[in-house]
């Protein structure tokens, strides 16, 4: 009796470690967030909770901002005349419905996080840290 009453323990107390091993593992776990601030970065997951901090954000390629300079060229007119040029108004290319934007010279192909936008994340190392893969859009 004393022995089955032992085994029941053991059992029970390996039970519960496997239990807290698994919920301390914390799987990996996608979330949308709203992006509250920018400098530093800061993350808003539930209005409940206190932001996401920059230290424990990690941005994928897709949030960070990547532009290229406009090109200065010219163009022949059907008189024969040269004319100036930029390369901004030969590109046809949009955003979720917003064209590409220009700025400081540069046509800007992403856009840096902006107060407001919408990000998936994905949560990692038992929840401490956070990847932020992507923005996210409302269908209209």
């Amino acid at each position: 009796s004393r022995r089955w009453r032992y085994d029941m323990e053991l059992k029970d107390v390996i039970q519960q470690m496997v239990n807290e091993a698994v919920s301390a593992r914390m799987p990996t776990e996608l979330q949308i967030g709203t992006v509250t601030g920018v400098s530093p970065l800061e993350i808003t997951l539930d209005t409940q909770m206190t932001p996401l901090r920059q230290s424990v954000l990690y941005l994928s390629e897709t949030v960070v901002e990547k532009k290229i300079p406009v090109l200065e060229h010219t163009h022949q007119t059907a008189q024969g005349a040269t004319q100036p040029a930029l390369l901004q108004s030969e590109i046809i290319c949009d955003e979720h419905g917003t064209g590409l934007g220009v700025k400081d010279n540069s046509i800007i192909f992403n856009n840096a996080l902006q107060v407001g936008d919408k990000v998936l994340l994905m949560r990692v190392q038992g929840g401490q840290k956070f990847v932020i893969l992507s923005r996210t859009f409302d269908f209209k």
